[in-house]
């Protein structure tokens, strides 16, 4: 990436340094089976797919648009959301606004994908009506797991795995509509000059992600998967506490308050108050201090994803700008991008037994 951005080097340094970038996708998604599903045999192939999709967004190399329709109808959710961001970045790219707004309107897509279109839509000021919006047949995340982003906001400056860089952990409350869009529900902690700042509520990957600085790197839970009523009071407590004005521990002496936490103790703190226990206690004392994100990270079991699945054209009424690009669906779509059709997704059978069904 440091190659692309690079403005005095040469076009075909940078030519070079993207090309790597879409290798990394395709390479991943090309991989066999036991390369693919919730649990990645090979996690660093998965981290060097969303930090290629993430990367050429920031760029915003036009190239991404192009082969979009290819990496998105063979992605899971995590993948999903990446790229619906990454595209949303290609500012100077008309048809990002079309492609977002058919993710955003088809009630197949799960509310956590559709949520991030909706929010990019907005982000690039392309019209997201949907008159009578239809909710999901599925969430995508279930109410309470943890939900990680990379780079270090929440936690401490350089302490994190360089396989995989998380750096800020929250949890994930739910979905809403709001004003014809479906909208994110997440209480985490993050420093006291973040607007909002310390103990909040949030209702965007905008927000979680640090203004989309860094990637979303997925949802996971306890080894002990919580019950239905843990959940709920889990998401509860939460939102109960984000309301009451609590504040971030810049020294990380206090991760797990009562009145001062940070990013990783925030989430402990909510899951044992309800018996549950994401991180082995010995990294929160003495020569274990503090706990890190990436620490939880890999404590915790990624949840079961959803497979793949091509992006279907919406059958809502809407109300935007140019009709006959929606209403052809994806023959308009794809002519648009120069592509011929989606190819059926491969789905992962061969789930590994330390996933949580």
């Amino acid at each position: 990436m440091e190659q692309a951005l690079n403005q005095g080097g040469s076009a075909a340094t940078r030519e070079a340094a993207v090309n790597e970038l879409l290798a990394n996708i395709e390479n991943y998604q090309s991989a066999g089976t036991a390369n693919k599903g919730p649990y990645e045999d090979n996690l660093k192939a998965r981290l060097k797919a969303i930090d290629s999709i993430w990367s050429l967004g920031q760029i915003g190399d036009p190239r991404l648009m192009a082969k979009l329709t290819k990496f998105y109808s063979q992605s899971d959710d995590v993948l999903k959301v990446n790229l619906i961001i990454s595209i949303g970045k290609l500012k100077n790219n008309t048809k990002a606004g079309p492609y977002l707004f058919d993710i955003a309107a088809d009630a197949r897509e799960t509310e956590v994908v559709r949520a991030a279109a909706f929010e990019l839509l907005e982000q690039i000021g392309y019209p997201s009506t949907v008159i009578n919006l239809k909710r999901s047949a599925k969430i995508g995340i279930e109410k309470a797991d943890l939900i990680y982003t990379g780079g270090i906001t929440g936690s401490i400056s350089g302490w994190f795995s360089p396989d995989l860089p998380v750096g800020h952990a929250g949890l994930f409350v739910g979905t809403e509509v709001k004003d014809g869009k479906i909208k994110l529900l997440i209480a985490d902690c993050v420093p006291d000059n973040f607007k909002p700042g310390g103990v909040r509520n949030i209702d965007s990957w905008y927000n979680f992600t640090h203004h989309y600085m860094y990637p979303y790197y997925g949802n996971r839970t306890t080894p002990v998967k919580p019950t239905a009523a843990q959940r709920e009071r889990i998401a509860r407590l939460g939102i109960a506490m984000g309301k009451m004005g609590l504040h971030y521990s810049d020294t990380h002496f206090s991760q797990k308050g009562p009145q001062d936490f940070d990013c990783v103790g925030y989430t402990e703190f909510l899951y044992e108050a309800v018996g549950l226990n994401p991180t082995e206690n010995s990294y929160e004392t003495g020569t274990g201090w503090p706990l890190t994100p990436w620490e939880q990270f890999i404590a915790v079991k990624p949840y079961a994803a959803a497979a793949p699945s091509a992006i279907i054209v919406p059958s809502h009424n809407i109300v935007m700008p140019s009709q006959a690009i929606i209403t052809n669906g994806f023959n308009a779509l794809g002519g648009a991008f120069g592509t011929i059709g989606l190819r059926a997704p491969e789905v992962n059978t061969n789930i590994q037994p330390e996933i949580i069904e």
